[in-house]
């Protein structure tokens, strides 16, 4: 057996129950087709980077499990003909896993998402200083370079 991570976006306008379908479903082909969940994390309901399929907000999972290879591509077949799935990618974490010598995971918490507008004013003032030091760095080449030619 193989270790994956799979991580998905799923339609963030679904009722909760249409959610726990989705969760179900995905979880049942896990482990009908001889796979075991590790984990299921919800990160909850997030804004996307770029618009997917005209959703700018998505439903964000993380999964992990243990399955051979062949459940990796029956698993992505089913995520891909679900029009309720926006995206999904599925990485592979170890070559060779046991479940029964792992230790129980930890969850993984959602990491704090930033809405637009809300960087911080410490980190705003931090990049202009930065782009000033560059941009005064600049000229100062500049002059020496031509106080070299006049010579």
């Amino acid at each position: 057996m193989r270790k994956y991570e799979t991580f998905f976006i799923v339609d963030p306008d679904l009722p909760d129950e249409v959610n726990s379908i989705v969760d179900e479903k995905l979880k049942s082909i896990v482990t009908s087709n001889g796979g075991e969940v590790l984990t299921y994390t919800p990160w909850g309901k997030k804004k996307l980077a770029y618009p997917v399929k005209k959703r700018t907000r998505g439903h964000y999972v993380l999964m992990e499990f243990a399955a051979g290879p062949e459940l990796v591509a029956e698993l992505e077949r089913n995520m891909r003909l679900d029009e309720r799935v926006l995206k999904f990618i599925t990485v592979k974490l170890q070559d060779r896993f046991d479940p029964a010598k792992e230790e129980p995971p930890k969850p993984v918490p959602a990491p704090p998402f930033k809405e637009e507008g809300e960087e911080g004013e410490e980190e705003a003032e931090e990049a202009s200083e930065t782009f000033d030091e560059r941009e005064e760095g600049m000229e100062e080449d500049l002059v020496t370079e031509g106080e070299e030619e006049d010579e």
